[in-house]
């Protein structure tokens, strides 16, 4: 086959592939474009291609200097890239999906050029994942905890200044005026584009791997540091100008001043650096000592085979369909409607209610029922259980109330796993044969705490743990093809001053009576 050929076939491979990648990851790549454009956090995800796109153009002259064909061998990559694709789909997580069209394009590139032009690539490849943003567990894991850590240290810091601040989780009070640091100012929406540009200015700027690793690591404490000052800014400018003052034009300002000035002092950090004389003058990105495979010089040039070109085509194409087929699961309905859900349990009387059905959208169940059981001498429950028929990425999965709760101002003051009911004869309540699993949280807000259970019932299983639940989701989902499942919640209030000991008993009761009632419903 002649040259002209080639020029064909990589000439088809660079107009058909795109699309058919387009056509297949549209639902991807159109949630990734809504997330970048209302979420502050993720805004500068736009910039990320176009600035891959420069660094594979400053790559030039190296990919001139090395041989590029077709290698099979990243089929296998090619393939595994729409498996993740399965995984995300079976998992409901969004940043699998996501990434499998990243891994699907390293796969392509080393299919179509080979893997000496991926080598050269690895920077401008890599650099792509800085547009996903975070799975949501991991997002959500981070923002609570950044907010409190961003209260703490805001409050000492104005303490240290003779202010009198004092705080109750994330709210701080300044002299009779309450400030709650909310999820937008949690840090985030500064580490994750400090951390872009510190990637980016690191591996461009210096060639010693512990220097960049060095910068790289200061992205996350100097972005929470700046996000400290601020707070700490907005908590002085709110006691000597007010409370308006304080949230007007100079909190936005203050949000883009604490960015560059974040920015200016890791520059400064990467000039104190470069003056430090590297180990060895040639990095790792340079290449190797001998001499490169012999090249006619032009960009590209090399074979990019019709046969490499139209295989990735097809499986880029059957990306879609075959997703569909093995990343859906059939919805699995109730044995019996959760609205009969017993009313009466062993003494406890309950009260059916119902929730606000725009809070009910965003849990994305299918059934749910919500009773609230009172017995004489004994505080009240709250008894919730959600179920899904089938779960999937956009949104309609079970969410864990530990990041739901402090999403509605509870501060979770314990969280502990216990094991409750072994069975006759080993000291639990005989009610239910098996063990019942389930996450013991004690929380609070306003003064005010109660004691919290929940746990995952379904599919003939009881999980506690987020990522078990993950875990056994895909592989029910592969092996069993069902993904159904139910959330169980259980909240009682706490006397003033009690150990909670006496409502732990009450409630590891009704815990059981309530599992064991749902396996009834479940199917």
């Amino acid at each position: 086959m002649n040259q002209g050929a080639f020029s064909r076939a990589r000439l088809f491979a660079a107009v058909a592939l795109p699309a058919a990648l387009f056509f297949s990851y549209r639902d991807v790549i159109e949630g990734l474009v809504h997330q970048w454009s209302h979420s502050e956090d993720y805004s500068h995800g736009f910039l990320i291609l176009p600035i891959a796109l420069y660094l594979v153009w400053m790559k030039r002259a190296d990919l001139r200097a090395v041989p590029i064909g077709s290698d099979w061998r990243g089929l296998f990559l090619v393939l595994a890239a729409i498996g993740v694709h399965v995984l995300g789909e079976l998992g409901a997580e969004l940043f699998t999906t996501r990434a499998s069209m990243l891994i699907l394009v390293i796969g392509l590139v080393w299919l179509l050029c080979g893997w000496p032009v991926v080598k050269v690539l690895k920077f401008p490849l890599g650099f792509l994942f800085l547009m996903l943003p975070l799975p949501g567990f991991i997002h959500k894991n981070l923002t609570f905890p950044l907010q409190l850590l961003s209260s703490k240290w805001s409050v000492n810091l104005l303490q240290s200044l003779g202010m009198s601040v004092y705080r109750e989780g994330n709210i701080i009070d300044i002299i009779g005026m309450r400030m709650q640091v909310v999820e937008a100012c949690n840090g985030l929406r500064y580490i994750l584009p400090l951390l872009t540009l510190v990637v980016l200015i690191a591996v461009l700027g210096h060639k010693s791997i512990w220097k960049r690793t060095l910068l790289i690591l200061s992205a996350a404490p100097l972005a929470i540091l700046g996000n400290i000052l601020r707070i700490a800014g907005t908590g002085v400018v709110a006691e000597h100008w007010g409370r308006e003052a304080a949230e007007g034009f100079l909190h936005d300002f203050s949000g883009w001043l604490v960015f560059m000035i974040s920015l200016g002092v890791f520059l400064i950090l990467s000039a104190l650096l470069r003056r430090i004389p590297d180990a060895s003058r040639e990095g790792p990105d340079e290449p190797p000592a001998q001499a490169p495979a012999p090249t006619d010089g032009r960009f590209g040039a090399g074979r990019v085979t019709w046969g490499a070109a139209l295989t990735a085509l097809v499986i880029v194409s059957a990306v879609q369909p075959v997703v569909a087929h093995l990343g859906n699961v059939r919805p699995v309905k109730l044995q019996k409607p959760l609205a009969e859900f017993p009313l009466r349990l062993n003494g406890w009387l309950g009260t059916p209610t119902t929730m606000e059905a725009e809070m009910w959208e965003q849990v994305g169940g299918q059934e749910y029922v919500l009773i609230n059981y009172r017995k004489p001498e004994m505080p009240p429950v709250n008894f919730y259980v959600a179920y899904y028929e089938f779960q999937k990425k956009a949104g309609d999965f079970i969410h864990s109330p530990r990041l739901c709760l402090p999403g509605s101002g509870w501060f979770i003051d314990s969280n502990v796993e216990r094991t409750i009911g072994d069975g006759p004869g080993s000291g639990g309540t005989p009610l239910q044969s098996e063990p019942l699993r389930l996450n013991e949280l004690i929380i609070s807000k306003d003064g005010v705490s109660q004691l919290a259970y929940f746990w995952y019932q379904g599919r003939g299983r009881n999980f506690t743990s987020e990522y078990a639940a993950k875990f056994f989701m895909v592989w029910d989902g592969l092996f069993r093809r069902r993904t159904d499942g139910a959330l169980v919640r259980l909240v009682m209030p706490l006397r003033k001053d009690s150990d909670a000991g006496e409502e732990r008993r009450v409630l590891d009761e009704l815990a059981l009576l309530a599992a064991r009632h749902l396996d009834e419903h479940l199917p």
